[in-house]
Parts: C-alpha cells; structure tokens; sequence
C-alpha cells in the first residue's frame, strides 16, 4: 500500500526534513496526477502559515488517554465504520486501513485491554458500501425504496 501523506507529529519537528517529506510528496502527485500543477515551495509555505494555530491542538493520544485513566476520567470513543471494514475482521479487500471493532480502542488510542469496561454495539441489519466492491453500493429499485423507508420510519 503507497501511504503518501503527512502525519500531525510531522509538523513538531525539524522543519527542514518536513520540507523534504512535502517535495517528494509534491513529486509523487505530479508523477500520478500530471493533468494537475503541484508547487512544492506554494505548499510548504501554505502548511508552514498554519502550522502555528494547528500544534496548540496536537496531543500525544496515548499519552493523553492514560493519564486520564489514571485520573479515573471516564472515556467514550466512538467507533466508525464497523466489523465489515475492519482490516482484520472485514470483507477484505474492501476494508479500511485500520481496526474499526472494539479492538481498535487498543491499537488507534493506547487503551489498555482491561481498562475497556463497557463495550455497546450498533447493528444494522444490512450492509452496504459506498464505491466499489461485492457488495451493491445503492439499490435504486424497490427493494432499495422499502429500505429506506424502512430505515426511516423505525428510527
């Protein structure tokens, strides 16, 4: 899998390898999207202006979730997009990057095992998929109506 892309920690450090990692990203997307015009001093200057008011929001998550733990703080997360695209779990290879069931509480936040509590689950009775794959993206026929009426009138 090609990750092109810059992480929140990128923007913490030496600003000159941070210029370096958005040249060759530039680079790349010129390679792959040549029908478009990539300036990499435009975008490292764009980034360099906002990195200022996006750092005071960069947190050390792990970190930040355990010592809330030990601060007996109670924690929710919210989990997005379900067992189906779950890297591990989910109808692979329409899956997503990451642990998207319970599990993802330890490997996304830190979250110790036995410190999850309370585990409350959300089930369709149904699964769809947006884009491609095995699955139809959008039922535009009756059977797809009934479902969304369904779907509306039960919430």
């Amino acid at each position: 899998m090609l990750r092109t892309g810059l992480r929140m920690s990128d923007l913490l450090g030496d600003r000159a390898l941070l210029k370096e990692k958005v040249e060759r990203i530039v680079q790349d997307y010129a390679l792959r999207f040549s029908q478009h015009s990539f300036d990499a001093e435009e975008e490292y200057a764009r980034l360099e202006s906002l990195i200022p008011r996006i750092t005071p929001m960069i947190k050390d998550t792990v970190l930040y979730m355990n010592e809330s733990l030990r601060s007996n703080k109670r924690i929710l997360v919210e989990g997005a997009n379900a067992a189906m695209l779950d890297i591990d779990f989910g109808t692979y290879p329409y899956v997503t990057s990451s642990n998207c069931t319970v599990g993802g509480v330890c490997t996304g936040l830190g979250i110790p095992p036995s410190k999850i509590t309370n585990v409350i689950g959300v089930v369709k009775a149904y699964t769809t998929r947006v884009g491609a794959g095995t699955f139809p993206t959008e039922l535009t026929d009756d059977i797809g109506n009934a479902m969304a009426d369904i779907g509306t009138s039960t919430v």
